[in-house]
């Protein structure tokens, strides 16, 4: 069983994390390759839910700060651990933030300005 799921909905590309995974090197790489899958050369924005993820290894962090496939990254979880989890997203390329909530996330992906790496938003879904 993969240890995320990956689609494509209303031009957002959306990875999701399963519950109790370390997130490994390989693991970052086989969830790139399945969302390249389905945007291909066109830049999309992507949001990623970690909810209850066991750890991020060292190298995925360092594979995951420097992919440069998406316009923008919107990473969900649900508390202090997720976004400390979440935090090698800060060195990325990619105009990316933490959210605890999807709705507030999909509304920066949608929005379209630049301003990123931004801290948790204080409301929740």
């Amino acid at each position: 069983m993969d240890p995320f799921s990956a689609h494509l909905d209303r031009g957002i590309l959306r990875l999701r994390w399963k519950r109790g995974v370390e997130i490994t090197h390989a693991h970052a790489v086989a969830a790139a390759r399945a969302l390249a899958e389905f945007h291909g050369p066109t830049a999309l924005p992507l949001l990623v839910h970690m909810h209850g993820i066991t750890g991020i290894t060292p190298e995925a962090r360092v594979g995951m700060a420097a992919y440069r496939g998406f316009s923008r990254v919107a990473v969900v979880g649900e508390d202090a651990v997720d976004e400390v989890m979440s935090a090698f997203s800060h060195r990325s390329p990619t105009v990316t933030r933490y959210f605890c909530s999807e709705t507030e996330a999909l509304a920066w992906l949608l929005d379209g300005s630049t301003a990123g790496h931004a801290t948790r938003p204080a409301s929740r879904d």
